[in-house]
């Protein structure tokens, strides 16, 4: 009877124990799949990155500022408005004992009679001086500063000997006219005559420009007591068809829409220095 029971204990015991060991074996292999599950080997690494900015947040427009040049009409247009006056240029020569000339005149005017009155007046100034007495050369060549619808510009460039003289003096003329009425244009006519006063007193606004003249050399000598009164001296640049015998302080001209100065100097400087101002008409 012992012996059957003692039996019967092994047994329970042995059932046990087996379910015990088949629980945990379970409880082993569940707790290995979710291992698994959670970190598969052939997974691939999280990255975690900052957020992007979306296409608009990164693309900004820019802001377009329009700046409108106002054009500037040149001086020797603006003159004649709506009065366009058609012309053009013809170069002619004048030869006469010691007087070679070469010089302008215009042609294809529709009014012919102002056309030869501007004509007689450009060879008649250009011949002043040349019957001065002891004269033994008297030439002068010409070329076109400006040819506007209202004005042309002409600069006449020569040289006049005189008897006993050791070399022959530089000279330079110019002649601005206006177109629509045959007469000459002064500096005074067309230039802010205070603004050139400030540019020749201060040395600033204007570039030199005669070949081998120094800006420095030329301000010292301006500067130095040769021109006493620059409002003065400048109000009488330029010839004066009404009163063909005044004589001129110097001459001026109109250059690509600036004012251009030949100021008379001493021989050592060329007997004139021609300056051309940068602020435009």
């Amino acid at each position: 009877m012992k012996r059957v029971e003692y039996l019967c204990l092994c047994g329970v015991l042995t059932c046990m124990l087996l379910g015990c060991e088949k629980e945990e074996q379970q409880v082993l292999t569940e707790e290995v799949v979710e291992f698994e599950q959670l970190t598969p080997m052939e997974s691939e690494p999280i990255i975690i990155r900052a957020e992007q900015p979306s296409v608009e947040e990164t693309i900004t427009e820019e802001e377009t500022t329009t700046i409108e040049v106002e054009e500037i009409i040149p001086w020797v247009d603006r003159l004649a408005g709506e009065q366009s006056v058609s012309y053009s240029v013809e170069t002619k020569t004048y030869e006469e004992g010691v007087v070679r000339l070469t010089f302008p005149q215009i042609t294809g005017m529709q009014d012919t009679e102002l056309q030869t009155r501007i004509n007689e007046n450009i060879k008649q100034t250009l011949m002043q001086g040349s019957a001065q007495e002891g004269v033994t050369a008297f030439e002068y060549d010409y070329e076109v500063a400006s040819m506007g619808a209202g004005v042309v510009s002409f600069v006449f460039k020569g040289y006049v000997n005189y008897e006993g003289s050791p070399y022959p003096v530089n000279e330079v003329k110019t002649l601005n006219l206006n177109l629509l009425t045959g007469e000459s244009v002064r500096l005074k006519d067309y230039a802010d005559v205070a603004t050139v006063v400030s540019a020749l007193e201060t040395g600033w606004g204007y570039e030199v420009a005669s070949k081998g003249i120094l800006k420095d050399d030329f301000a010292a000598f301006m500067n130095n007591g040769y021109v006493t009164d620059y409002a003065m001296t400048l109000l009488d640049y330029d010839i004066d068809f009404k009163n063909l015998a005044f004589v001129p302080a110097g001459f001026s001209c109109i250059k690509d829409n600036h004012v251009v100065l030949f100021v008379k100097t001493e021989h050592a400087m060329g007997d004139y220095v021609e300056i051309i101002f940068s602020e435009e008409l």
